[in-house]
């Protein structure tokens, strides 16, 4: 039995998250907006989604040190059409999620957590 690639991984785990429901993409990108692994669906670009996430989560920790209000746990963006969900994956990625306007925002969250930190362990990985 072959042992799975990083890469393979992060499918698994993006795969996993996207049984959910109501989730139109979702996505692992590095601290410095470089994508890791996506699912995005034909009309979001991966890489500029990648981009801003990153772009979004370098704002909100700048601004809660300058708040002194600790480390950021999560984001969540609500939208006209949806909610963008960001949620630190470790030290060096953001795991992200684009789910529909009426999904259920608590259960997306928790669900995020414990993926969020599967793809911390697998990043770690040597």
């Amino acid at each position: 039995m072959m042992t799975k690639t990083k890469k393979e991984k992060l499918d698994d785990v993006l795969s996993a998250f996207m049984q959910v429901g109501q989730i139109r993409a979702a996505g692992i990108v590095s601290k410095e907006g470089l994508l890791i692994n996506a699912r995005t669906p034909p009309d979001v670009d991966a890489r500029i989604f990648s981009a801003l996430c990153s772009t979004i989560m370098g704002a909100a920790e700048a601004a809660s040190g300058q708040m002194n209000t600790g480390t950021v746990s999560e984001i969540t963006v609500r939208t006209e059409k949806g909610i963008i969900i960001l949620k630190p994956a470790g030290e060096k990625a953001i795991f992200t999620a684009l789910a529909e306007p009426e999904a259920q925002l608590g259960l997306l969250l928790f669900e995020m957590d414990s993926r969020a930190a599967q793809v911390d362990e697998i990043l770690r990985e040597m």
